[in-house]
């Protein structure tokens, strides 16, 4: 049943993208995502009222405004490069993002890279040179702002983790969607334009897909460890293809493929070594605990 719901999580998640890519054809993207943010945040409100004042409580209050804020940017960049790129291409880039985390904590938290992940990274990336091609086909600005995802989304996932040693991940979801909310807000006052009843109602179901999907992606890794769901992340490629060729007439070619497997396959190996990594360092201090 986990891989089912990771399924769903993927499958929600391109429908999305497939809205956003309609809807900024008719009003600007940042607005775009400002509505889709506000809608995703309403459909919190039961959750909330069931959980009461208590998920407001924290004393990071700047960490989680500084999440916000990366996500913020994150996610305008990426409904951003919707309209710009072929759906199936950008599903297969955004792939690079637990990747990204990687780097990120190399960087940031000091942690030993090995040189097997070392090698799966770089299989990532070569992974991406191939969807882009760069030198044969041109690289745009589509392709520039996925990379802007990539980084804001691991930098926030790096944040979101070390969240997790204070806060629930009730707090976290909550905090991250409401200063999203005002940050998009401000950016989309910049470009306003009134949406049609009918471009509201996609954004309203936007809304809808965006806290679904996030609901359904907890539920499988409830049920699963997150390293055996990693190879799922392949079905947002081949929804994105399926929608893409449905709603846009777009045929990704072979070097999509090719490269999201690529991508796929070392992401993959990544969250299984790091898994494998975390359950023998569990076993060693149960070990020492004992003695």
């Amino acid at each position: 049943m986990a891989v089912f719901w990771a399924a769903v999580s993927s499958g929600m998640l391109a429908v999305l993208w497939v809205i956003v890519r309609d809807v900024s054809s008719r009003i600007p993207s940042v607005e775009v995502t400002f509505f889709a943010t506000f809608f995703g945040l309403l459909m919190f409100i039961p959750w909330l009222v069931r959980r009461g004042k208590q998920v407001f409580v924290t004393r990071r209050l700047g960490t989680h405004l500084v999440r916000g804020v990366l996500n913020a940017v994150g996610v305008l960049a990426w409904f951003t490069a919707l309209s710009m790129l072929p759906l199936a291409d950008a599903a297969a880039l955004i792939l690079l993002m637990p990747l990204g985390v990687i780097v990120g904590a190399m960087l940031f938290l000091g942690e030993n890279v090995g040189p097997r992940r070392w090698l799966a990274l770089a299989i990532g990336i070569f992974g991406a040179l191939v969807i882009v091609r760069p030198g044969i086909e041109t690289v745009g600005i589509g392709v520039g702002l996925v990379m802007i995802t990539v980084v804001c989304g691991a930098t926030q996932r790096l944040i979101a983790k070390s969240l997790t040693r204070t806060e629930s991940s009730s707090t976290s979801v909550i905090y991250l969607m409401m200063f999203m909310a005002p940050v998009t807000f401000i950016v989309a006052l910049f470009v306003w334009q009134t949406p049609a009843p009918s471009d509201l109602l996609k954004l309203l179901f936007a809304g809808f897909l965006l806290s679904g999907a996030h609901f359904t992606f907890m539920h499988s890794i409830r049920l699963a460890d997150v390293s055996a769901l990693e190879p799922v992340n392949f079905t947002r490629l081949v929804w994105a293809a399926i929608l893409g060729y449905v709603f846009f007439a777009e045929i990704p070619d072979i070097w999509t493929w090719i490269g999201g497997a690529l991508i796929v396959g070392a992401t993959t190996y990544v969250a299984r070594r790091e898994a494998a990594i975390r359950k023998r360092q569990l076993a060693d201090a149960e070990s020492r605990s004992i003695g």
